[in-house]
């Protein structure tokens, strides 16, 4: 499967090892906004995304509030249902796709195996639990210790281009406030001539 190649510890695999890969995995895709899991349930499977982005995001017990925690990525595990999988838990956060997606599932016992025996597998896992945590670093103290004007503009600027579809519904969830609070800070930003707002679409200037 060519599309695997993506996952840096695939093509480390000896042949018979790819064989019994590729005949377990489960191929997945779905549609921009559809809810992968809630956070609670249970997982049987851990997603591997081969095309797209999933945002992991925590809700509050009266689910009026959310905080993202991290994006998966093209070429990543899903750390969270893996999680969930391997030792038969609850899944902590929630997963959404922000954008169409087609990956493959993976079962526990694959996984399992591959964590004893395949190094590259090892070195992939590790690596990915490494980035993670600088993802929930940087998340805990740009939320902590920016304010929203800057919070806003870095993620905007993070986005790659200058004009960017989202709503500002889309954009309080990522900057884990209220739509109100972000529709006002997005007006005082174009006060300041920093971005052009349009209907789902934030433009910016500087």
């Amino acid at each position: 499967m060519q599309d695997l190649e993506i996952f840096p510890f695939y093509k480390n695999l000896t042949k018979d090892e790819k064989m019994e890969f590729e005949g377990l995995l489960r191929p997945m895709a779905e549609k921009k906004g559809t809810i992968i899991h809630y956070q609670g349930d249970s997982c049987n499977n851990s997603l591997l995304l081969v095309k797209g982005s999933i945002r992991l995001y925590s809700q509050a017990d009266n689910f009026s509030n959310e905080v993202t925690l991290y994006k998966l990525k093209e070429g990543e595990q899903c750390l969270s249902n893996m999680i969930t999988v391997v030792e038969n838990t609850s899944a902590i956060p929630s997963a959404v796709t922000e954008t169409d997606v087609k990956g493959y599932y993976v079962n526990r016992e694959l996984i399992e195996e591959f964590i004893k025996k395949v190094p590259s597998y090892q070195d992939f896992m590790f690596s990915l639990y490494a980035q993670k945590v600088v993802d929930l670093t940087t998340a805990v103290q740009t939320t902590k210790f920016k304010n929203l004007d800057d919070q806003i503009m870095d993620y905007l600027h993070c986005q790659g281009e200058k004009k960017i579809k989202i709503t500002h519904n889309e954009l309080a969830k990522n900057m884990h406030t209220s739509r109100t609070v972000i529709t006002r800070v997005l007006k005082k930003l174009k006060k300041e001539k920093k971005v052009a707002l349009f209907r789902g679409v934030i433009e910016i200037l500087m």
